[in-house]
């Protein structure tokens, strides 16, 4: 009996760590700007971005370019100390820019730009992801 309720403890101390992960995102900065597609092309096409998400259930950080002329965002990630090749689809659909790989439903988020940052904002207003323009 001991045995299972020490598993049982130990199982729920690991998912409540995975979960706080998810929880735990950063607020949007008050003075970001909700911008256009437009905006956001002048703002980060073609350039390097430093990305960190936060609402997977691993940490996830990335080397990516945001190519609008090739509609892909490519580069490489690492999650959770595993390094991946990132090439997946890009779109901008309602105001949103989207993302998806290969057979995957589009993934899409507002853009709010502040200073050299960019937050993807999903629709319940909780930050997906920072990324560093440069």
């Amino acid at each position: 009996m001991r045995k299972i309720l020490s598993s049982i403890g130990a199982l729920a101390f690991l998912l409540s760590g995975i979960n706080a992960y998810a929880v735990d995102l950063p607020a949007l900065p008050a003075g970001a700007k909700k911008v256009t597609l437009e905006e956001f092309k002048a703002f980060a096409d073609g350039k390097h971005v430093k990305v960190e998400i936060f609402d997977l259930e691993k940490p996830v950080t990335a080397d990516l370019v945001w190519s609008w002329k090739k509609g892909t965002i490519t580069g490489k990630a690492n999650v959770d100390g595993k390094m991946m090749d990132v090439k997946s689809k890009l779109t901008f659909k309602d105001g949103k820019a989207c993302s998806n790989a290969k057979g995957e439903k589009p993934n899409c988020h507002s853009i709010y730009i502040d200073g050299d940052k960019f937050y993807e904002v999903r629709d319940d207003m909780k930050v997906h992801a920072v990324s560093t323009v440069g």
